[in-house]
């Protein structure tokens, strides 16, 4: 096995595995995002990263909303990748897509809030 498959493996059985370092989130897609026609709801898991406007992680709580995050979640599991000003519904919160990158296969996508729920 190479590098590129030993880093694969590790991402899906560690980084990605809700019992170790992932956390179970809600992301909703549209068939039509403009109408937001033809909803669909996906348990994902994903680990999340959470920031005020400046820039500092904050601590949160239930009921305690951020304003930027960045995702880290599997691209297979996602199924597609959002692009740049892109609506993007996380926990019944919709955020605006900021940055989307690959990093060594995990799907790294900074969002921040517009605070409407879809």
């Amino acid at each position: 096995m190479n590098f590129r498959d030993q880093l694969l493996k590790d991402v899906e059985r560690t980084f990605m595995n809700p019992k170790e370092f992932a956390e179970i989130h809600t992301v909703t897609t549209f068939s039509n995002d403009e109408t937001q026609v033809g909803r669909r709801d996906r348990e994902l898991e994903m680990i999340i990263e959470k920031f005020t406007l400046d820039g500092r992680p904050i601590q949160t709580a239930d009921g305690v909303s951020a304003h930027n995050l960045i995702i880290h979640i599997d691209p297979e599991i996602l199924a597609y990748t959002p692009r740049v000003d892109q609506n993007f519904y996380l926990d019944f919160t919709r955020y605006t897509v900021m940055d989307v990158s690959n990093d060594t296969g995990v799907l790294k996508i900074v969002l921040q809030s517009n605070g409407s729920r879809p």
